[in-house]
């Protein structure tokens, strides 16, 4: 779980790192990176929530 929980952390990394690429390269991209950052976000922050449950406390 824990390896799961990494890979989709950089699934996450690597959503955001699009978005970048989709603002910079797509004019009024604005809109669309914005709301590609926010999933990458989610997904990152749902791999850490993962994360913290499968590392033993401590």
């Amino acid at each position: 779980m824990f390896f799961l929980a990494k890979l989709i952390q950089a699934l996450g990394i690597a959503d955001v790192g699009y978005a970048l690429f989709v603002g910079v390269t797509q004019e009024n991209g604005m809109g669309r990176e914005l709301t590609l950052m926010t999933l990458g976000f989610l997904i990152f922050y749902f791999g850490r929530f993962l994360e913290r449950r499968a590392s033993p406390q401590g």
